[in-house]
């Protein structure tokens, strides 16, 4: 689960319109992946903004449990989520 949720949360924390240099609030992030229409463009997302905050590439396994980990919790909102992110493991696999 803690896997499922710090993929969620690198792509998620990805999403921001500020410097590149600059890291993203997770509310932030997690605000503009949740605002996508649909699962499929909420999924691509969340594969785009990994790539660009982490600097890695997810398996089609993983982006699958990232989805999914958004999608289930999604309902919850912005801040829950990103909370769940704060308490992951982000900072050491994207670099903070």
């Amino acid at each position: 689960m803690k896997k499922l949720i710090l993929l969620a949360g690198c792509a998620a924390a990805a999403m921001t319109t500020v410097e590149a240099d600059a890291k993203p609030s997770p509310a932030v992030a997690v605000s503009v992946v949740l605002s996508r229409p649909t699962p499929a463009a909420r999924k691509a997302e969340i594969g785009r903004q990994v790539a660009l905050m982490c600097n890695l590439s997810l398996s089609a396994d993983e982006l699958n449990r990232a989805s999914a980990f958004i999608e289930a919790n999604r309902a919850r909102g912005v801040h829950w989520v990103a909370d769940q992110i704060s308490r992951s493991e982000l900072s050491y696999a994207c670099g903070d």
